[in-house]
């Protein structure tokens, strides 16, 4: 597959995964915060903006100027509205080998990302976006052959949602001592009702729920099921040329499955060192398999 192919496929993935990713985070951090979870606004939205990425300013961290941030902001590289912008401009890169269903999917989508939206319908309009993130997502999954197109896709949502993940589970925002925190936790994951099914009790156990976003191996919310499907993705189409690279993110993924669901500081490290690993081999492939080359005359 040529590169430039490669890497345009790559970035539709991560960028629809990214999508959901922080539109979930925000309805639950921001939009509709559980009672019992850090509940000052500034704390809150400066913490979410480094979970997802998105570039330290000086503006103001109210809810109305975090949902504008994150959601809205097209010159916001780690914003909803940046990333809907982005998966539609690669699938149109990548036209020969993007299904017609997913392109007419992403560009609908563009096409009706709002520039505003009020803060009590912002829950409303996040909603919207999970959904056109998951009818993204279905196309591939129903209609792409499982070949190289498929696997830079799930490559990139992988990688995209294991990276901010590992960030959340590190980050202030997750109270290891405290149920209502990990509740919070599960749900800006998308985990909260698989983690509930199946069990006899409503309550949330921290170390339970700290062991069912880190190991568990059949949720597709969880670090080790993101890694897994990373590494098997890498497994497949990673060259030679960043072979130091997925190597440090496997070593990085071993240590997560040795970390102690109840040692609070032992989960941070690992999660912290997962996504940096999930950074550097991003950055690889970026330079070293997506690049495409500067013309010579």
């Amino acid at each position: 597959m040529l590169s430039r192919l490669a890497g345009s496929v790559f970035h539709v993935g991560s960028a629809v995964e990214r999508a959901d990713v922080v539109a979930r985070m925000l309805d639950v951090y921001v939009v509709r915060p559980d009672a019992g979870v850090v509940d000052d606004e500034s704390v809150v939205g400066s913490a979410l903006h480094r979970v997802v990425g998105a570039r330290s300013s000086g503006r103001r961290r109210d809810r109305a100027a975090v949902v504008e941030s994150l959601a809205l902001d097209r010159h916001e590289p780690a914003s909803v509205a940046h990333a809907v912008g982005v998966a539609r401009d690669h699938a149109r890169r990548a036209r020969e080998v993007v299904s017609t269903e997913l392109w007419d999917c992403l560009d609908v989508t563009r096409s009706r990302m709002p520039r505003k939206v009020a803060v009590d319908r912002a829950h409303e309009f996040l909603g919207w976006v999970r959904e056109r993130s998951a009818l993204a997502v279905g196309v591939v999954e129903g209609d792409v052959s499982r070949d190289e197109v498929w696997e830079f896709f799930t490559l990139g949502r992988s990688l995209l949602r294991c990276g901010l993940t590992a960030r959340l589970l590190a980050s202030p925002l997750v109270d290891a001592g405290s149920a209502a925190s990990w509740t919070t936790a599960l749900r800006a994951c998308g985990a909260g009702e698989a983690f509930r099914r199946g069990r006899d009790h409503n309550g949330v156990d921290p170390q339970e729920a700290a062991g069912f976003l880190l190991h568990e191996s059949h949720s597709p919310r969880s670090l080790a099921f993101l890694a897994a499907r990373a590494d098997d993705c890498l497994s497949d189409v990673a060259p030679a040329c960043v072979d130091d690279q997925v190597a440090a993110f496997r070593v990085a993924r071993s240590a997560l499955g040795r970390v102690d669901v109840g040692d609070p500081a032992g989960i941070r490290v690992a999660a912290d060192g997962l996504a940096a690993a999930v950074d550097v081999v991003v950055a690889a492939l970026e330079e070293r398999v997506f690049a495409v080359p500067a013309p010579t005359h």
